[in-house]
């Protein structure tokens, strides 16, 4: 996922959290109130660019000036995240779940440090927690597929398939899931969904230079014919459609 998606939504934490009772925020437009959203904002600012001891020092301030708003913690516990600090990551995303056990991109989040610690299973539960609190949180859906294929099993394997068909839904457009859904039935050997999928990618191909639409169509003679393409469909797609790509990360 890009940084700076991560980084607008943990932003709007703020406003909700200020909104809910017991959160012991300033007056809202208030001297403390206006300094406590500034210090906010600077250290997710540092932490979007890049700045990360400016972003440490705001949002560690951030977090003694308002221990009850998640968003700080969440954010604080991204930038340690990023640092491959992961027990320190922990304790943070843990103190903004605990604060807001009901958001979705916290979870999501503590499932992405899950993942870089190679604790497969619990990143699963951690996303499938994402996607049962937002079932439009694609980018977790995309996460969930592609950890629970780690598992490697036939099931497993089927559940993936599925995942990427729930974001098709969603976006029935989007090139990136197209490539993912291709990919995976030709491992499942499911050769309808493969060959309707591929069609339209082909279909979508026509307004790409003619030297690539003759790959993207002779890619989809190989299927058609059955050819076992299923480790090379991917590496393929990718290699021809990078100009109309959409980052999957941007879903």
């Amino acid at each position: 996922m890009k940084k700076s998606t991560i980084l607008t939504l943990l932003a709007l934490l703020l406003a909700i959290s200020s909104c809910r009772p017991g959160t012991n925020l300033p007056t809202k437009n208030s001297p403390q109130y206006n300094e406590l959203v500034r210090t906010f904002y600077i250290g997710l600012a540092a932490l979007e660019v890049g700045h990360d001891v400016q972003a440490d020092a705001k949002l560690a301030q951030f977090t003694q000036l308002a221990p009850t708003e998640p968003a700080g913690w969440a954010n604080w516990g991204l930038l340690a995240l990023r640092q491959r600090n992961y027990d320190t990551a922990a304790e943070r995303l843990n103190k903004a779940r605990d604060l807001a056990p009901d958001n979705s991109q916290i979870f999501y989040l503590i499932g992405l440090l899950e993942s870089s610690r190679g604790n497969t299973s619990q990143a699963i539960d951690a996303l499938g927690k994402s996607v049962e609190l937002d079932q439009n949180n694609l980018i977790a859906v995309y996460k969930l597929a592609e950890e629970t294929e780690r598992q490697g099993d036939d099931k497993r394997t089927q559940d993936v398939q599925v995942f990427i068909q729930k974001i098709l839904t969603a976006q029935p457009d989007n090139l990136a899931a197209m490539v993912e859904l291709t990919r995976i039935a030709a491992k499942r050997g499911d050769t309808a969904t493969q060959k309707s999928t591929v069609a339209k990618i082909v279909a979508r191909s026509s307004a790409w230079p003619a030297e690539v639409r003759e790959q993207v169509t002779a890619l989809e003679a190989a299927i058609n014919s059955g050819d076992n393409i299923a480790a090379a469909t991917r590496t393929s797609f990718y290699a021809m459609c990078w100009f109309d790509f959409p980052n999957i990360a941007a879903i």
